[in-house]
């Protein structure tokens, strides 16, 4: 069970210096390639505004731990070992950080607390299948290294009560010492071709599935829903090694390497779910409308220009935001929530995407970011509206669980802060069995045909990376987001 802590302020000890390691070899360097758990949360991309910090840990301090939890029974698991059923995962998450808060460094967006994922299951709305691989894993941590990418420098950090001031000073000192000693990787070695993933669905029943919706959407029971299925294969190969050459093809803002218990995450996900300042304000981004770059300069220009034109496009962008308006009205005060940037096309290493920027100011109240990131659960983006009936909707019609797709990703820190990006584009490796999700929103006006494309195109990159291909027969289009 979880060392049941006197509540009180914990303290923060850092040192700053240089960064001059690349990230994936100073974490394979303090982490290992593979075995214990250990987490990265990669800003591999900088770009409009987003990506300024990255931050890797393992769960090694004295009061460190990973929490597994299963959402069906409420079921908990404390580093391996059961610690009962019936468990509330955010009200856990938030009394324990709202116990023992501590202040970040100036700067600094992470002040220790749990990083890790929180899969679909969780969700307050629907079903919650039971399912053997947890619904949740967060390490906890108080030793830690922050990156800040724009000004190249190094913090590696260390919190606790005042007693560990001895311990976590000489963690500080070893740990200068080994960074010191970081040597580059060589570069990723290409994927060895290996044939076709396996789906959760066919293109006929996907297209079945589709036709299903439109009829919901017809009906009014819904005025969009986002649609998903999996694609599943084995590997052999690292999961590191995958991740080390999936960010370097596809690089993102929000990008992720968790090592969690027999589950390898390697995500490169391009969407916020909720950032959330220590002093309570509050951002969600999201994405509804992606198109593929263009290799020549007017034709990317036009493409971009499309994307931001589309009908179908800014229809289902439009509807997610007032979705997303609604839910951060439930936990912000009255009259900050505001939408500054709406539909703002932003472009990436592969792709032009249509965003945009809700923010708010956070009632105040205990472990209030925590209680926002429950209250904008599951992600507004990958269910549709109204949410509710939507759920439900697609709990009946989906042929697999989603398991940690279209969850969450990110860090709940002790500072009152929380930095979390939606679970897409994202592999799940267990056992040497590799797990996708893919799938798009669906609109009265959707082309089935267009759709089925584009869920490959959201694939690819990953497939991809492991040198798998998508079973369906794909044309050449535009990408959803």
């Amino acid at each position: 069970m979880i060392a049941d802590e006197r509540p009180g302020t914990w303290l923060v000890w850092t040192e700053e210096h240089p960064l001059e390691a690349e990230p994936d070899a100073l974490f394979a360097h303090l982490y290992g390639a593979d075995g214990a758990p250990a987490v990265w949360l990669d800003s591999a991309s900088q770009a409009y505004g987003s990506g300024r910090y990255s931050l890797m840990g393992a769960p090694e301090g004295p009061r460190d731990h990973v929490l597994a939890f299963w959402a069906a029974d409420g079921r908990l698991a404390v580093d391996g070992q059961p610690a009962g059923t019936g468990h509330d995962l955010w009200r856990l998450v938030g009394e324990r950080l709202d116990r023992n808060p501590s202040e970040a460094p100036a700067g600094l967006p992470f002040a220790g607390g749990y990083v890790g994922a929180v899969g679909y299951g969780v969700k307050s709305v629907g079903a919650r299948p039971r399912s053997d691989a947890p619904d949740a894993q967060l390490a906890h941590l108080s030793r830690f290294l922050v990156l800040d990418h724009l000004v190249s420098r190094l913090h590696v950090v260390a919190t606790g009560p005042a007693s560990d001031e001895a311990e976590a000073r000489a963690w500080i000192e070893r740990t200068v010492d080994r960074i010191a000693h970081v040597r580059p990787l060589p570069r990723p070695a290409a994927p060895v071709r290996a044939g076709a993933a396996a789906t959760s669905v066919t293109r006929d029943r996907y297209l079945d599935d589709l036709a299903a919706v439109r009829a919901w959407l017809r009906a009014g029971d819904s005025y969009e829903a986002c649609y998903t299925y999996s694609l599943r294969f084995a590997s052999d190969e690292a999961p590191f090694d995958v991740y080390r050459r999936l960010r370097r093809t596809n690089p993102a803002p929000y990008a992720s390497y968790l090592r969690l218990d027999g589950r390898d995450v390697l995500s490169c996900s391009p969407e916020r779910y909720l950032a959330v300042t220590s002093s309570g304000w509050a951002e969600t981004k999201p994405i509804k409308g992606t198109a593929r770059r263009e290799a020549d300069p007017a034709s990317d220009r036009e493409a971009a220009r499309a994307l931001a034109a589309d009908p179908k496009t800014r229809s289902e962008n439009l509807m997610i935001v007032d979705l997303l308006r609604n839910d951060l009205g439930r936990v912000c005060a009255p009259g900050t929530v505001t939408v500054p940037r709406l539909m703002a096309v932003e472009s990436y290493a592969t792709v032009h995407q249509l965003v945009t920027s809700v923010r708010g100011r956070l009632l105040p109240r205990r472990a209030a970011a925590v209680h926002a990131a429950e209250a904008l659960f599951p992600p507004g983006s990958m269910t549709g509206a109204p949410k509710r009936r939507t759920v439900e909707l697609l709990d009946g019609l989906e042929a697999a669980a989603r398991g940690l797709y279209s969850g969450v990703i990110g860090a709940f820190s002790r500072c009152g802060a929380v930095d979390l990006a939606v679970v897409i584009r994202t592999a799940v490796v267990s056992d040497g069995l590799v797990e996708i999700g893919t799938g798009g929103a669906i609109t009265i006006e959707s082309d089935p045909e267009s759709e089925a494309d584009e869920t490959v195109a959201k694939a690819t990159p990953l497939l991809q990376a492991f040198g798998r291909t998508h079973p369906f027969e794909a044309r050449r289009g535009r990408a959803g987001a």
